[in-house]
C-alpha cells in the first residue's frame, strides 16, 4: 500500500502557524481595545463629575479651578478616545489579516483533501485490480 504524500504539507504547516500568529496578535488587539474603551468611560466619567462640581461652585475662585480641571478632564477625554479610535482601527486590520489568512489555509486544506480523496480511489483501484488477478489466477489453477 502506496503512503499518501502531500508535496504541500510543508505550505499548509506556515499558513497554519501564521493564522495562529494572526489570532493571538487580534485577541491582545482586543483587549487592548476593551483597555481603551474602559479608559474612555472612566474619563467620561470624570468630565460628568467635573461638571457637576462646576456647577455646584460656590464662588467664583472655585468655578473657575472647577472650570479648568473640566477643561483637562474633556482633553484627557479627547485623548483616550483617539487612543480608543486608532485601537478599534488596528483591530480592524488585524481582523481583516486573520481572514485572509483563515482563507489561504483553507484553500490548501482542500486541495490536500481532494489529493487525499484521489490517492483513497487510486489505493482501492490498485487493491481491486490485485484482487482481480488473484482470481483469475485461482480459476486458473482450478482449470
Amino acid at each position: 500500500m502506496k503512503r499518501f504524500r502531500f508535496r504541500l504539507e510543508g505550505l499548509l504547516r506556515l499558513r497554519r502557524l501564521r493564522e495562529r500568529q494572526a489570532r493571538r496578535q487580534l485577541a491582545d488587539a482586543l483587549r487592548a481595545l476593551r483597555q481603551a474603551e474602559a479608559r474612555c468611560h472612566l474619563a467620561r466619567r470624570a468630565v460628568r463629575e467635573a461638571e457637576e462640581r462646576v456647577l455646584h461652585a460656590q464662588d467664583a475662585r472655585e468655578l473657575r479651578g472647577w472650570a479648568e480641571a473640566m477643561e483637562r478632564r474633556r482633553e484627557e477625554l479627547a485623548a483616550v478616545e483617539r487612543a480608543r479610535a486608532e485601537a478599534s482601527r488596528h483591530v480592524e486590520e488585524l481582523w481583516a489579516r486573520f481572514l485572509q489568512l483563515r482563507r489561504d489555509r483553507k484553500v490548501v486544506e482542500q486541495v490536500r483533501e481532494r489529493r487525499w480523496r484521489l490517492h483513497q480511489r487510486e489505493q482501492a483501484r490498485r487493491e481491486q485490480a490485485q484482487l482481480d488477478e488473484l482470481a483469475v489466477l485461482r480459476r486458473r489453477r482450478r482449470v
